[in-house]
């Protein structure tokens, strides 16, 4: 999905929750390097989950995910894939 520049704004395009431990976001933004393209992409973000409290704890971490919304979907099925590999592992 690509905008023209007056159109761009911040969203959130997705977010899970992975067996109450882990809150993943997918989001588009706008790039905080103003002198480096891509100034518009989406990027994800891991964190801790506390279940109880309903609020994110540690922050894990942070991943360019592409400039389409289909890249973006991607990185971030990817990720709960690794995180749910991981949990597997653990038990």
């Amino acid at each position: 999905m690509e905008y023209e520049k007056e159109e761009q704004k911040e969203y959130q395009l997705i977010c899970s929750y992975v067996k109450h431990e882990y809150f993943i976001s997918t989001a588009y933004r706008k790039s905080s390097a103003l002198s480096q393209p891509p100034m518009w992409y989406f990027e994800t973000m891991v964190w801790e989950w506390d279940n109880k409290t309903k609020e994110t704890r540690e922050w894990l971490n942070q991943v360019m995910s592409g400039v389409t919304e289909e890249q973006a979907l991607e990185s971030h099925f990817g990720i709960i894939g690794k995180l749910l590999k991981i949990k597997e592992l653990e038990e």
